[in-house]
């Protein structure tokens, strides 16, 4: 397999973890305050559109040439660091 085909699995699993940890986060709202609510949907709905732009460059991976995805993959590595970074944040700000 190549090394192209393993960053894309790995990607996919990082992206379905981040649609369960958003579906966490959704339930946890249904039984926060009002306050933590509205906080919690603005920050999900944050997530949804960061979530939004992974897949689309991991689209955009999938579809690149070997030889260069390479130069995609730092940019795309960022933009998933980040939304690990982020979710993390908010999973930890609002536990149960």
């Amino acid at each position: 397999m190549s090394v192209k085909k393993d960053y894309l699995r790995k990607l996919d699993v990082e992206l379905n973890e981040w649609a369960d940890k958003i579906r966490e986060l959704e339930a946890r709202a249904e039984k926060a305050t009002p306050e933590d609510k509205v906080e919690l949907i603005d920050h999900i709905e944050r997530l949804k559109t960061k979530q939004i732009l992974a897949s689309k460059k991991h689209e955009e991976l999938e579809d690149a040439h070997e030889s260069v995805w390479e130069g995609l993959r730092d940019g795309i590595d960022s933009i998933f660091d980040d939304m690990i970074s982020y979710t993390e944040t908010i999973m930890s700000k609002f536990k149960d």
